[in-house]
């Protein structure tokens, strides 16, 4: 009796099986042809990106790092992010860039990674310039903005900003536009267009030397 019992539910587990096993293969299989639309769309994607990140050399004429996002730290992710390599291949104060775009600074550095620290960050305080007029690149809320513009400058909305060269970080970084011009009675207050999503990133590049 317990031996009926038994390859009872053998047979039982045995169809049970067989009713499943199609879809259970459409679920974890795909076909040839479904592979191949799948490895040809994977490979565009990298190949696009080649282009992108080849294309940089040649737009900021240095040398650069193709590297990749370590760790964003969830509830301090538009503060820092550590990428991979270190001291072998990066400087402190090595800019950093995603889309041909700053996105921040190289802060520390140690043997196998490096320490981002990014233009959202509540502390950042960046010499830019928006055409001949030189500012602060500062952020609040997540929010760039540029202040110290003499309210005697032409700055118009669409304006683009770049790093200036004044300290550390070499000069003509695309940042973003002026979206917006605040007259402050003796100087302007510009708020920028940055269209860096930071959530998305898990590749950039490293600036070094000029090339």
């Amino acid at each position: 009796m317990i031996k009926f019992i038994k390859e009872s539910y053998l047979f039982l587990l045995i169809f049970i099986l067989l009713l499943i096993k199609e879809p259970l293969y459409k679920m974890f299989f795909i076909n040839e042809e479904q592979y191949d639309i799948i490895t040809c769309h994977n490979l565009e994607e990298e190949y696009n990106k080649l282009l992108e990140f080849n294309n940089i050399d040649l737009i900021y004429k240095k040398n650069s790092y193709n590297t990749y996002v370590l760790y964003k730290d969830i509830y301090n992710y538009l503060e820092e992010i550590t990428i991979s390599g270190g001291r072998e291949y990066f400087q402190k104060y090595n800019p950093v860039i995603y889309d041909n775009t700053l996105v921040g600074i190289i802060s520390d550095v140690y043997k196998n990674s490096s320490k981002v620290t990014l233009l959202t960050n509540k502390d950042t305080n960046l010499s830019v310039k928006v055409n001949d007029n030189i500012g602060v690149l500062t952020s609040k809320n997540n929010k760039l903005g540029v202040k110290n513009i003499s309210n005697y400058s032409d700055i118009f909305i669409g304006d683009q900003v770049f790093t200036s060269g004044i300290g550390y970080i070499t000069n003509e970084i695309y940042i973003g536009t002026v979206e917006k011009v605040i007259d402050k009675g003796l100087e302007k207050h510009l708020l920028i267009n940055y269209d860096i999503d930071i959530v998305d990133i898990n590749y950039i590049t490293v600036l070094g030397e000029e090339s």
